[in-house]
C-alpha cells in the first residue's frame, strides 16, 4: 500500500497559508489524486520494464482510493494478483515456452536460442525477469486445461499444488520500483499543487 499525501515542498506551503482553508483544500485534493495517477502509470511502467507480466494484468491489480472531503490522502493498493487475491503469482504467468520433442512451440517475450532448447530438455521454459534467461523447473507441468502450473509435492503422482512466484505487490516492493515511483510522486506533487492553484485563479475562485 502507498500513501500520496501533501507534506514538506515548503515553497508551495507557504503560498498556500496565504489561502483560506477551503480553497486551500480544493486546491491540494486535486492535485494529489492527479499525482496518485500518475503514481499508479508509473507502476505499470516500473514493473513491466523489469518483469514478463502483462501491462493490463499489472493495472487490474492495483487501486486507488481518492482524497476525497476533508481527507486529504489517496491510497494506492497493490495486490498479488490482477484477481487481488493472495500475494503471489501462478508461474503460468510467466511460461515462455514448452519444449516437445526437441521443438518450442510456445514462445512468449523472447527468442529461444541453441542454448534455451538444449536446456529445457521437453521442460516448461519460464522468463521472469525480463532479459533474464530462460528458466526450467524440474517436475512443473500444465494443468488445469492448460491455465496452472503445477508442480508434485512428493515421489507420487499425488498429491500436486500450484507452482506459485511473487505477486505484483511483491515486484512492487523492491527498491529500484518501489524507490522509483516515490520520487515520481515528490518530483509530481509540487507540480500539480502549483497547476491546481492556478487553474482556481483561472476560474475566478481566488
Amino acid at each position: 500500500m502507498l500513501t500520496v499525501k501533501f507534506e514538506g515542498l515548503e515553497a508551495v506551503k507557504r503560498t498556500l497559508e496565504k489561502l483560506p482553508q477551503e480553497m486551500r483544500d480544493k486546491a491540494i485534493r486535486p492535485a494529489i489524486n492527479k499525482v496518485a495517477e500518475k503514481a499508479r502509470a508509473e507502476i505499470n511502467r516500473a514493473i513491466t520494464q523489469e518483469f514478463a507480466v502483462k501491462a493490463s494484468e499489472v493495472r487490474n491489480a492495483v487501486e486507488i482510493r481518492k482524497a476525497r472531503g476533508d481527507k486529504l490522502e489517496a491510497v494506492i493498493s497493490i495486490f498479488g494478483s490482477s484477481r487481488k487475491i493472495g500475494r503471489s503469482l501462478n508461474m503460468i504467468h510467466f511460461l515462455a515456452a514448452v519444449q516437445a520433442a526437441g521443438q518450442a512451440f510456445k514462445v512468449r517475450g523472447k527468442k529461444l536460442t541453441k542454448a534455451d532448447r538444449a536446456a529445457l530438455q521437453q521442460q516448461l521454459g519460464f522468463l521472469i525477469k525480463k532479459g533474464g534467461g530462460i528458466k526450467k523447473i524440474e517436475g512443473a507441468f500444465l494443468g488445469n486445461k492448460g491455465r496452472t502450473v503445477f508442480i508434485r509435492e512428493g515421489k507420487g503422482r499425488l498429491p500436486i499444488k500450484p507452482l506459485q512466484v511473487i505477486g505484483f505487490s511483491q515486484m512492487f516492493n523492491s527498491k529500484r520500483i518501489s524507490n522509483r515511483v516515490i520520487q515520481k510522486i515528490n518530483d509530481d506533487l509540487p507540480i500539480e499543487v502549483d497547476r491546481a492553484i492556478k487553474m482556481l485563479i483561472g476560474k475566478g475562485l481566488l
